[in-house]
């Protein structure tokens, strides 16, 4: 036979399901902060229902956004809309977490910086690494033309 829970466990439950601190909610809840007011199995399992309630609402929304997404790509592959349905598609993939995003910062772009510069930069990197880098002679081409922009010669 369980008994409910008092205001203040009650209030105490909510305030631990939400992610405060012990002494933040212990205060809260009309508690004294160094009372360890939540050792009660009572409130413990209120917890836990409370955050396996919230933990199913995520879900439950996850699940519906996904529904929506694929709901959203039918349809656009009905009318033969192929970039609303890629695109329907990819935004599912994302919120399953299915992709990872990463993003990459060039401080020194290559195309910018003269001979010297690359070659100290090389050695800067070989020393930086503990010779990870191979210790390579590096030879300088001579071109007997100019490479356009686009590749062609």
């Amino acid at each position: 036979m369980t008994s409910k829970l008092t205001e203040k466990q009650e209030r105490l439950a909510q305030n631990l399901a939400l992610g405060m601190s012990k002494t933040e909610a212990a205060k809260d809840a009309g508690y004294s902060p160094k009372t360890e007011a939540n050792q009660n199995v009572k409130v413990k399992k209120r917890i836990e229902k409370l955050q396996k309630g919230a933990a199913d609402r995520v879900m439950l929304s996850l699940s519906r956004h996904l529904l929506d997404l694929m709901e959203i790509r039918d349809k656009a592959l009905s009318k033969s809309s192929f970039s609303a349905a890629v695109a329907a598609e990819v935004a599912r993939g994302k919120a399953a977490g299915l992709y990872v995003l990463k993003s990459e910062l060039t401080i020194n772009k290559i195309e910018s910086m003269s001979k010297d510069e690359i070659i100290e930069r090389l050695n800067h990197l070989y020393q930086a690494t503990g010779g990870v880098l191979p210790n390579s002679k590096i030879i300088d081409l001579k071109l007997n033309y100019e490479p356009k922009a686009n590749g062609s010669s």
